[in-house]
């Protein structure tokens, strides 16, 4: 496992995403109520890039900005098919500054 410094904390605004490269893999960074999360950027539909989605149910999951895919931000499980997962990532905040571990 390797740790990536991705950002300060800051740079990521309550409510929203962005994308970040992590060695060979691009991971969707969120800050939700006050919390890290990150997932795969890839949605397994069609593609999408994940950090572009609508986060909702009171923060809890993340919509796919195509097809309205909703994966729970914590765990990645699909909220109709639990079968289908996006991979999450451990995300920390350090010194003000983002770490994810990969």
């Amino acid at each position: 496992m390797t740790d990536y410094l991705l950002c300060k904390q800051d740079e990521i605004p309550e409510g929203k995403g962005r994308a970040f490269e992590a060695g060979t893999r691009t991971v969707a960074v969120f800050r939700s109520n006050g919390k890290f999360f990150a997932v795969a950027n890839k949605c397994l539909h069609r593609g999408a890039s994940m950090c572009d989605g609508a986060i909702a149910d009171g923060g809890a999951t993340i919509r796919c900005p195509w097809h309205n895919w909703t994966f729970d931000l914590a765990t990645g499980r699909n909220m109709l098919d639990p079968t289908e997962t996006i991979r999450t990532y451990p995300v920390r905040a350090e010194d003000g500054h983002l770490i994810l571990t990969a």
